[in-house]
Parts: structure tokens; sequence; C-alpha cells
């Protein structure tokens, strides 16, 4: 299940993109969904919640708050994993500094450790990036290991068929044409790879992931879709993250494929008249069978 990062890779991050508003308020829909199946347990009943590659920790916060809502730190240890030290230093700083009184563990290692770091867990997020697994059959095998029986998955991605507000597929298109054409007049010697099949490119249906889901040890899934509005300035700071520009910009060099979805997001915002584009996230919150 994971993801290769490089000194290179780590050099365009998904955190700028991670800090606008209603980034955090689409998770937080999700965190809310998921920790609702909990309400009829005692507050002082012992949880083992997972944050799988919780980057500098933004989701494991929101679960935080929600559970200090809910009365439960005291009696939760929450375990972020991620493959980057650095990401998990700040996810701990970023932690700490809610003041709640949360045990929080983050743990360096890739998502194929799971079942070595983590067992018998009550719930497992997994945000933004269920989309860029390959074998997703394998992943979802995989959480099964580790949740306790009745445990709690949670995903989410706004990379999916249905993503896709009707009438604004054209943005999408005008803005690869205008960034493929930035490259030919910049970096002409920059080629797009015609073999090249980005992770992010292969998208699922809802009814996809449901299925797959109950194949591979999930019994009941439900779903909710959240409709947001991302600004330009939003979509020009995704346009730095390299996962993106593969999926965009496919065998463009990363410096590259940034500058020209940076330069040109805003253009095409101008040109469609758009200041800022609506898109829908699928949220799936399932049971372990």
């Amino acid at each position: 299940m994971g993801l290769i990062e490089t000194d290179e890779t780590n050099l365009y991050t998904f955190e700028a993109f991670a800090s606008h508003k209603f980034y955090t308020e689409v998770n937080r829909e999700l965190v809310k969904q998921a920790l609702a199946h909990f309400a009829n347990r005692p507050v002082e009943a012992p949880l083992t919640i997972v944050d799988m590659a919780c980057g500098t920790g933004a989701v494991t916060c929101l679960i935080a708050e929600e559970l200090a809502q809910q009365g439960r730190t005291p009696y939760v240890r929450l375990i972020g994993v991620d493959p980057s030290a650095e990401a998990l230093r700040l996810a701990q700083k970023n932690v700490d500094g809610l003041g709640l009184s949360v045990k929080a563990d983050f743990i360096q290692g890739e998502s194929e450790d799971l079942p070595r770091l983590v067992h018998d867990a009550d719930a497992a997020f997994f945000c933004n990036a269920i989309h860029l697994v390959p074998d997703k059959s394998e992943a979802f095998k995989q959480v099964v290991s580790i949740l306790a029986p009745g445990g709690i998955f949670a995903c989410n991605s706004s990379f999916y068929e249905g993503a896709y507000v009707p009438g604004t597929e054209r943005f999408y298109r005008l803005w690869t044409r205008r960034a493929v054409g930035w490259l030919r007049q910049e970096h002409p010697e920059a080629h797009l790879s015609r073999d090249a099949k980005a992770m992010a490119m292969q998208w699922l249906t809802r009814d996809d992931y449901v299925q797959k889901m109950k194949e591979n040890g999930f019994k009941d899934v439900e779903t909710q879709e959240s409709h947001t509005s991302i600004s330009l300035d939003a979509w020009q700071d995704i346009g730095h993250y390299w996962l993106f520009i593969e999926g965009a910009l496919p065998g463009v060099p990363l410096a590259y494929g940034a500058e020209a979805l940076q330069t040109t997001v805003h253009k095409v915002g101008e040109e469609l008249d758009l200041p800022s584009v609506p898109r829908t996230w699928l949220h799936m919150v399932a049971i372990k069978g």
C-alpha cells in the first residue's frame, strides 16, 4: 500500500493544500461520521484508533478534537503511522499543541508494517489517499487484519467517478492543456509519458469501492458525499504536490510540472470566469465482519 517517497518528492508536499479551511471541514465530516459509531459505548471504554499515512497529523488532530467532544480522550490511544520522520515530528507537535489529555504515539513505518505495529484497533482512518493505492483489495484485507471484530474503517477521496461536478470538466481539461502548452514553450525538452498510467487516474465508482470492501472482510459500508468549493489558490497549492503532478503531467520532471500547473491555474480560472471550482468528496465508513 506504500507510496514511494524520495528526497525530491519531499520538496513537493501536500501540506499547503491540506492547510485550507475547506479541507479541514471535509475531513471533519468523515471523522464525525466514523466516530458516531462509538456513541453507545461507555465514555470510559478504552479505544485504540489508528491514523494511517497520518502525515503531519491534520486528521489525527481532528480525531482527538472529536474524541474530546465526546469526553473520551483520557481513555483513548491514538496511533499515527507514516514513513516520514519529519512529518511525524510535526504531527506530535501539532497534537500536543491541542492541549488535550490524549495519548498519541507516532510510529515511523510503511503501511505494510501495520500488522506488526497495530492489532485489535477499534478504528482506522486512511484519508485522501485510497485512490492512490494500486491494489485496493489487498489494502482492505490489510486494514481488516489490524481491526478488532466490529472495528471501523474510515476513508475518503475526491478522485473517484463522481468527484467532478457536472459542468466543471472543462476546467480540468483546459488547465491540463494550458500547462502542456506552457511546458512546450518553456521546456520543450520535457515530454509527457504515453505509457505512464498514474495511480491517481485509476478512479473507481462508489459502488466499486463498496463491492471491494465487502469482498475483502467488511460486512457493512456506509457512504456519504460531501460537496465543497475549492479556490484557485488551493488548486495552485495542489499543483505543487508530487502525486498530483504525476497524475496530471505523467513523465514530466516534478519541478517543471509544478511550475506549469501553478503558473496556469489562475489564468484558466480567469478565462472561464471561475473564482473557485466545486468538487465532491466520497466518505466511506466500513465495519469489519
